[in-house]
């Protein structure tokens, strides 16, 4: 329980990383930012990323790099559960 958590929190990191780079960038392309909508990319990008880095939990930098490109992996876990018969025996899809 207790690694998991660490491995959460790792990929916590990874995910807003990957958000203030992207702030980082539009900023230097001059685009105006708008505060509600920093707060949606921050709040996505910091779920999405302690959820995969959670699921990925195999070492530090995995989990990182996977709470990095959390919204990414969390849609092809997706689309690999769906197409398995495992995910369709169990959730009826």
């Amino acid at each position: 329980m207790r690694e998991t958590l660490i491995f959460a929190g790792i990929g916590c990191l990874g995910g807003l990383t990957k958000s203030l780079i992207g702030i980082a960038k539009a900023k230097t392309r001059g685009e105006k930012i708008r505060l509600g909508y920093l707060i949606r990319t921050l709040k996505f990008s910091v779920i999405s990323g302690t959820m995969v880095g959670a699921i990925v939990g195999y070492s530090y930098p995995i989990s990182f790099v996977a709470g990095y490109i959390g919204s990414d992996v969390l849609e092809e876990v997706y689309y690999l559960f769906k197409k398995t018969k495992l995910w369709k025996k169990h959730f009826n899809l």
